[in-house]
């Protein structure tokens, strides 16, 4: 008899982090069993051996898990690897989780059960960073402070797109997203932005309230490392150059979309971005001085972020008080809101 595919694969794109990944695992053990697996694709990495054994080891030690090992033969990057995890992931849907960062308790159920109703193509999750070192709380990302459907179509891909670049957590349908895989936006880091818009085109999108993926602030990155990325990013490095490289993905993979579908989404994903652009600018206000600031806002601005008011109230917000006070306000005015303010009008429906 033919054993059934599972309703979810947790898919990890590993590189060089031996040891992120045993904690990272140690939180997929922590979750209640049911109908999922986990894969994890290592990506040709120097320390492609430890990675190996410490998957090795945990497979032995967590029998009732079922576990599996893909070694890319070369090196792809982050959106071939990506690419990857798709290809060989077996669940219905695919949540990604990063090499270093954790799942919370109890949360595989919470994302089963939301992949469950009809028609759900993307779920998004609310999620909090933590200090590596120590596990203090930095602080949460909840976009919505309550459970919400969002119909398919162009205000929900504006409505999930930017808040679809921290992958951890995040769920997509695998079949929908086979359909839509190419190579062309390799090396930029973004490709699960494209894929969440070409499918919420079709199908729902659907968000968890709850805190489902952890982000551990501090460690080193190694974007850079493949041939697809090494003329866009350094590894551990952030350099100006690289944000505006970054950002300037985003529009273009917006951009992508609206040719190729028509469906008028490049518009609402810029101001969305022009809206929500305050991580942007604030990622260099803490590395440069403040003329080498004004200069990189400028750049951002000439991107297309500089037709957006609320663009500019965050520089010169940034300019005047600094990146440290600003910080302290917006997170302040999280905790009070219970989440991030929605500036503008949500295409979500409330679940009740």
């Amino acid at each position: 008899m033919t054993k059934p595919l599972p309703k979810l694969s947790i898919c990890i794109p590993a590189y060089n982090r031996p040891l992120e990944l045993i904690e990272v695992l140690q939180s997929l053990a922590r979750q209640e069993r049911g109908n999922w697996n986990v894969l994890v694709c290592e990506d040709h990495s120097p320390r492609s051996a430890e990675i190996a054994e410490v998957v090795r080891d945990f497979s032995n030690e967590h029998s009732d898990i079922d576990v599996h090992f893909v070694i890319n033969e070369k090196n792809l990057g982050y959106d071939g690897n990506l690419r990857n995890l798709l290809d060989n992931a077996s669940g219905e849907y695919c949540l990604f989780m990063g090499d270093d960062d954790i799942l919370a308790d109890g949360t595989v159920k919470r994302v089963i059960d939301a992949a469950s109703r009809p028609n759900i193509g993307v779920i998004l999750r609310a999620w909090k960073s933590v200090n590596k070192d120590t596990g203090k709380d930095i602080e949460q990302h909840r976009y919505f402070t309550e459970d919400q459907i969002f119909p398919a179509g162009a205000a929900a891909v504006a409505s999930f797109f930017r808040r679809s670049v921290f992958i951890s957590g995040l769920t997509i349908n695998r079949e929908a997203a086979l359909r839509f895989h190419t190579n062309r936006f390799d090396g930029m880091l973004l490709y699960q932005l494209y894929i969440v818009g070409r499918i919420l085109l079709e199908m729902d999108g659907y968000y968890i309230s709850d805190i489902v993926a952890i982000r551990r602030v501090g460690g080193e990155h190694f974007f850079g490392s493949s041939e697809s990325e090494k003329d866009r990013f350094v590894p551990g490095q952030l350099l100006p150059s690289q944000s505006l490289t970054f950002i300037k993905g985003l529009f273009e993979i917006a951009a992508y979309i609206e040719e190729q579908t028509g469906a008028g989404v490049y518009d609402k994903i810029a101001r969305d971005l022009g809206r929500y652009s305050y991580p942007m600018l604030e990622i260099q206000a803490q590395r440069l001085k403040k003329k080498e600031y004004n200069e990189y806002a400028r750049k951002l601005a000439e991107v297309g972020l500089g037709k957006y008011g609320c663009f500019w109230l965050y520089h010169y917000t940034l300019m005047t008080f600094g990146p440290s006070l600003c910080n302290k306000i917006i997170r302040n005015t999280k905790k009070i809101l219970g989440g991030t303010p929605v500036l503008g009008n949500s295409a979500g429906q409330t679940i009740r």
